[in-house]
């Protein structure tokens, strides 16, 4: 027990383990708040566009700062196609979320909603796919969780 709980400590203080939560939770917030002020501005696509130059160019710095030197090159040109299936995802992410607020979505109730299915659909995912198993607890919290989105929404 005594083991745990400073196991349990030493996650707490550890700033590798919480600055990477921090930072998208605070890159969340704003993007949710950005779709909505871009929801009712010039055309998504064209919004788009920019918002994809803007990090383009922000994923190669952190790439340039980040990647072994020698590599660098290496990495650029290799090729995955899950990097291809995750911009697309990314992309289908925006038009969605732009497309909702044009709708008439909130901020609150779109971001919960989304959420909640995505978690749906990531629970089906890992139990096909990956044959990841859920216990009761788990099962349990999931109901409560999705209990509380309802009474959150309505």
């Amino acid at each position: 027990f005594g083991r745990h709980v400073f196991n349990c400590e030493r996650i707490i203080m550890n700033f590798s383990f919480w600055w990477p939560l921090a930072l998208v939770v605070l890159s969340g917030v704003s993007y949710q708040v950005s779709a909505k002020e871009l929801s009712e501005g010039l055309h998504f696509a064209a919004a788009l566009v920019i918002t994809y130059l803007v990090a383009s160019a922000s994923s190669f710095v952190i790439y340039l700062l980040t990647g072994k030197k020698g590599e660098r090159l290496k990495g650029m040109m290799s090729f995955n196609p899950a990097a291809l299936i995750l911009g697309l995802t990314i992309a289908f992410i925006e038009v969605g979320t732009l497309y909702m607020y044009k709708a008439g979505w909130t901020v609150n109730s779109s971001f919960i909603v989304t959420n909640a299915l995505v978690i749906l659909g990531l629970i089906l995912t890992g139990a096909v796919l990956y044959g990841e198993k859920l216990s009761k607890r788990q099962s349990l919290g999931i109901a409560v969780s999705f209990l509380g989105i309802c009474l959150i929404i309505w």
